[in-house]
């Protein structure tokens, strides 16, 4: 790692320290049963139809249940649906709806309901849930208590994919229309909403009539705060009680002052070097190779990144389905990159390497040790930072024509979203290899869990002999948490309270 790299990281984390040294405001005299979270924006909207932005999805996890959920240890568990079953081709599912549970106006969750809810999020044609749908050929109620899905082609983790569709009440939702529903929603969570300030709170009871169990945080609030910093001030301060995803500098200085401790948590994202295989400069596989080689993973994620990170060998993190512990990191070997680009014919084009400045921890000198590494064998690099509001659509639309870094995690912890993402034709995908598309359709269609494995192995054995991505790092977050809650992370990144507490001192 350069000098000016770690002197950006020493001169970032003393000013963290300046900064929370600074007098902030008293926290409120009373928040005994008052948990504050951060967040980096306000949501967008409280109706979970209509967004997949992770900031929304940590308050809708909290205020409506799915059939399924995805627990913290990466397997699925029962929600709103007490058990389910599914044929031998993976293409009809039925779900057994749990006896007892409410929405917050104390009317029971139905089949009626769970149907409604999947007919209407197949006509909202413009919202980005609608995707996690998209292999729902029919949905109906049979009998009182079960809804039977029938799929246009197999898929073994289907019981995973409905725990990102939110159940809502139709009786409600018709009675008071998408827009008012969209601020003051009714859901069958553990919370529910008591009101949304926008830019400024979002605030939520506890549902004492839960069917888990009412929380013991009795009132949940959401804030958002922008910069890390003031979150950091405010944690520090006790004006927040969890700041989520925090920076490596502010790590250190954090779980150093009393009061405060920082939990980090192995996250199911991987950060990765993408690679636009029909790019000529990169189209042969020994510049790939070369480049995989060229990167010291173990200075990136011991120095850089200061232990918030452990190098990787694949694309799927260990707490995913599918992660294939056989597949080791690749080495760093400067001599044979440099073999590698000889043997390549690379002719010293320049290659564009465009990441999210503001979406990865230490994005900017992240993407500058990797244009170093690769000058140092002889590969020039020009770095295109951006907003990942820039990035994201050029990631989504398949225009990002040369290199690319990004950190990719399943929502639903299991491989298949990322094989559909960057490996399969419909996907966000630049390298197309016949066998991988017939494996990805084996694997959906396999019901045995170990199997499936091994053919999602394959897979990831063929990307490494190919190169179409560079896996870098498994991505670990850090949170700063007040000693007064107890409360664990999730792998996953989302924020859930249901199980937390205050403990009182």
């Amino acid at each position: 790692m350069s000098v000016s790299t770690l002197k950006r990281l020493s001169i970032f984390g003393a000013a963290a320290l300046a900064f929370l040294a600074l007098d902030a405001p008293a926290p409120a005299a009373d928040r005994d049963s008052t948990l504050i979270v951060s967040q980096g924006s306000d949501v967008l909207t409280l109706d979970p139809m209509l967004d997949t932005s992770p900031i929304s999805l940590n308050v809708f996890r909290n205020i409506f249940d799915a059939l399924t959920r995805i627990a913290a240890d990466g397997s699925v568990a029962p929600q709103l649906a007490e058990s389910w079953t599914t044929s031998e081709d993976t293409k009809t599912w039925d779900f057994k709806i749990r006896s007892g549970a409410l929405f917050h106006n104390g009317q029971p969750v139905t089949a009626e309901d769970v149907v409604w809810s999947y007919q209407r999020l197949a006509n909202e044609t413009k919202s980005p849930v609608r995707t996690y749908i998209n292999k729902v050929k029919s949905v109906e109620a049979v009998g009182s208590d079960t809804v039977r899905f029938t799929l246009s082609e197999p898929f073994a983790p289907f019981d995973r994919q409905v725990s990102l569709i939110s159940i809502l009440p139709k009786q409600a939702f018709e009675q008071i229309g998408a827009a008012k529903f969209a601020l003051e929603p009714v859901g069958s969570g553990p919370f529910k909403v008591v009101r949304w300030v926008k830019d400024d709170h979002v605030e939520l009871a506890a549902f004492d009539k839960y069917w888990g169990g009412a929380p013991k945080i009795k009132t949940l609030v959401f804030k958002p705060v922008p910069s890390a910093p003031t979150r950091a001030a405010a944690l520090s301060s006790g004006e927040l009680d969890v700041v989520p995803i925090l920076p490596p500098a502010l790590v250190d200085v954090l779980g150093s002052r009393k009061g405060l401790r920082v939990e980090k948590v192995s996250s199911n994202k991987v950060v990765y070097l993408g690679f636009d295989v029909n790019n000529p400069a990169l189209s042969d596989v020994r510049i790939r190779q070369a480049i995989d080689l060229a990167i010291d993973r173990n200075a990136l994620t011991s120095r850089l990144l200061r232990g918030l990170g452990k190098p990787s060998g694949q694309i799927v993190a260990p707490v995913t389905f599918g992660y294939s512990p056989d597949i080791k990191p690749t080495g760093f070997d400067q001599a044979r990159a440099k073999q590698l680009v000889a043997e390549s014919g690379y002719k010293g084009e320049k290659l564009i390497l465009q990441y999210p400045n503001n979406n990865l921890a230490f994005g900017d000198e992240v993407a500058q040790a990797i244009a170093n590494y690769l000058g140092q064998v002889g590969i020039k690099v020009e770095l295109q930072g951006m907003e990942y509001s820039a990035f994201f659509p050029l990631w989504a639309n398949r225009k990002l024509n040369s290199l690319h870094l990004f950190a990719y995690g399943p929502s639903i912890m299991d491989a298949d979203q990322i094989i559909g993402s960057l490996y399969d034709k419909t996907g966000r995908v630049y390298w197309l290899d016949p066998k991988v598309q017939d494996l990805a359709q084996q694997q959906r269609g396999e019901r045995d869990k170990d199997k499936r494995k091994a053919l999602i192995a394959e897979i990831l054995k063929l990307s490494r002999a190919n190169v179409p991505y560079a896996p870098l790092y498994d991505e670990m977050h850090a949170y700063g948490i007040s000693d007064r809650v107890k409360w664990q992370p999730r792998p996953d990144e989302r924020l859930l309270f249901q199980d937390a507490e205050i403990v009182k001192k």
